[in-house]
Formats: structure tokens, sequence, C-alpha cells
């Protein structure tokens, strides 16, 4: 099997650099910088002591993503200051999650992990009175179809992105970790009762084990393609500390009484064949005899991180499987005609 440069660099980054001509580094770097990873590999290379060995050029492509990181960082801090008047005025719990959670608890993930947004969860019975504080803060939501406003607040699983009038900041509140109309059956209660506050902040973040089972199920039950590889380091960073601190049958016992053991279970698979880490043996022995296994999807997802016309076509699989997963068949086959609706009156208009 054919392992992405990227994944051969975090699985075993003193290898790499052994074994790495100057090509290597040239798609190296292009791989990195397309995926907005460049500032990670600084991060990757000095947590193993490595960065003064590097070539000189990848030294300086590193140092150059890592102060747009910097200002990245600076950014998201700043914003979560800006919120925090606002939002501690509620009387129930708000959750960072994602890059936001990652950043404020200082796991080694977010060492030079960029972000675009920030990602907020309150329940769903609190999601109107949030919103209605984050508009007297500036905040926004753009003008759209009821229709997508629909689809928004009652077959997703966030509400539609809001912005701020002058800062531009994009929030998105969120109020359960994978869509309704996926019909997944998630006891979202669970992650509100696992979080923590943080000290000296009104915010909260969810356990290590719920970020890892969060990112596991918008890796393994998601659509998109273009950020599997980042997602896939994401993936190995989280379940690293969860193994430096014992916490993996904590992870499987959550993300059962969550309702996720699937992607948990396929996920811990695809780290330990592609970053070849050695699973405890209580662990991989709960994994090996796992209902919730699923081969053929892991070959999938294998074969797009692979070239040429097989890989194209596993791409469009996985991308079906994404949205059925997301939607059941019902509101999928309404959704489709909804949007080729739309399509097709706004092509007309334009044509007229």
């Amino acid at each position: 099997m054919l392992v992405p440069l990227l994944i051969q660099c975090f699985r075993d980054p003193k290898q790499f650099l052994a074994k790495a001509s100057a090509a290597c580094w040239t798609d190296l770097l292009q791989q990195a910088r397309s995926l907005g990873l460049t500032a990670q590999l600084k991060a990757l290379f000095e947590r193993h002591s490595m960065l003064d060995e590097l070539p000189e050029t990848v030294q300086k492509h590193c140092a150059w993503g890592w102060r747009y990181y910097q200002k990245q960082r600076a950014s998201l801090f700043y914003e979560l200051m800006q919120l925090e008047p606002t939002l501690a005025q509620t009387n129930y719990p708000c959750l960072l999650l994602k890059g936001a959670a990652y950043q404020a608890l200082g796991l080694a993930v977010s060492e030079g992990r960029l972000y675009s947004d920030i990602d907020l969860l309150v329940s769903r019975s609190q999601l109107a009175d949030c919103k209605a504080k984050l508009f007297f803060a500036g905040f926004f939501e753009p003008a759209m179809s009821a229709y997508d406003k629909h689809f928004y607040l009652e077959l997703s699983h966030e509400n539609p992105p809001l912005y701020h009038v002058k800062r531009g900041t994009a929030l998105d509140l969120h109020f359960a970790l994978f869509p309704l109309a996926g019909h997944k059956n998630l006891a979202t209660e669970q992650v509100f009762a696992s979080a923590s506050p943080l000290e000296g902040s009104c915010f909260q973040v969810p356990s290590l084990s719920y970020l890892y089972i969060h990112a596991a199920i918008h890796f393994f039950w998601q659509e998109e393609r273009h950020k599997l590889i980042k997602d896939l380091i994401d993936l190995d960073l989280l379940y690293t500390q969860l193994a430096e601190k014992q916490l993996l049958q904590q992870l499987l016992n959550d993300s059962e009484q969550f309702g996720a053991l699937e992607p948990v279970v396929n996920t811990l698979l695809l780290v330990e064949k592609l970053f070849n880490r050695k699973l405890p043996a209580e662990i991989a022995s709960q994994l090996v005899n796992s209902h919730e296994r699923r081969d053929l999807a892991r070959a999938l997802l294998l074969r797009q991180l692979q070239t040429g016309t097989i890989a194209t076509l596993a791409g469009a699989l996985w991308y079906l499987r994404g949205y059925r997963h997301k939607m059941h068949w019902r509101a999928l086959l309404r959704h489709v005609w909804v949007k080729s609706s739309l399509m097709l009156r706004q092509r007309r208009q334009s044509a007229s």
C-alpha cells in the first residue's frame, strides 16, 4: 500500500528525514501547504528535536508557516475574549469544539493547526437564547431561502453560520455533533456531562475522549475528500494523547454510550495501520472482535489516498456513502429535489 508522504512523515519523522531526497521534500512541502499543514510540520519536527537537522529551505518554509499560525492563534484567543462578556451572561454550558477546544487545552494536535471558524456547542433548547445574545454582540446570519433555514435547524446539527458585522469572525453554533437527518440517535447530553470548565473562562471543553469521538464522527461519517489526510493526522495526534493518558478504554466506553462506536473503532484501526501505532493488547482484541468493524469502508477510504481512476471511483462512492450517513433516504431525496429545482430556477432567471 502506497502511503502519502505527509502520513509517512508524521508516522516516523526520523525515518522520513533519513530517506528523504530533495524531490521528496519539495513534494512534502507542496502537499503540506495545500492542506494548511506547514506549521504542523514544524511542530512535529520540534517535538522530535529535529528542526536543526532539516534542509535550510525546509526550515524557512516551516518558519513562514509558523508565523502565519501564530497570527491565527492570537486572533482566535482575541475572538474568544470578545465572546466572553456575552456568553458569561448565560446560565447554561457553552462548549468549545474542534480547533478552538484543542487550542484552549494546549493539546499537541493544536500545535501549528490552522482554523477557519470557531465552533461552539449549546443544547438545542438554549439555541435561540444564545443566538439572541450573539446578535446583540454584533453577529448576524446571512439571508437564505426558507428551505435552507429549515435544513440547518431541522436536518443539520448546527445553526446557519454567524458572522461578526465588524471583525468578520465566522462562528458555527452547534446543537448536536452530527446532522439530525442521519438518525444516529447520538446522546448529545453525554458530551455536556463529560465537559469541564476552562479556568478563568465561561467556556467549557469536552473530555479528550469526546474530542476524539467528534473528530472520528466527522471523518468516518462524512462525504468530504479533500481533508482526509489532514483529518487522519488530527486523529493520530489525538489518539497518541489518549494512549499516553491510558484513556483508550474510556474512549471505547464513551463512544458506545454516545452511540458512535462504529467511527471510533474504524478510525482506531486506520490509525494503527497507516501510522504503525501499536495498540494495547486489550484494546486491539476488542477492535478485532468488534461487530462495528467496517472493512469495506476502510478499504474504500484507503483507496482514495492513492491516485488514478480507481481512487476517483472510490472518492465518488465515499461521497455517496457520506451523504447516506448524514441523511436518511427520504430527507436525501427531498434535499436533492429541492436544491436541483432551485438551481434550475436560478438558471432560467439568469438566462431570461
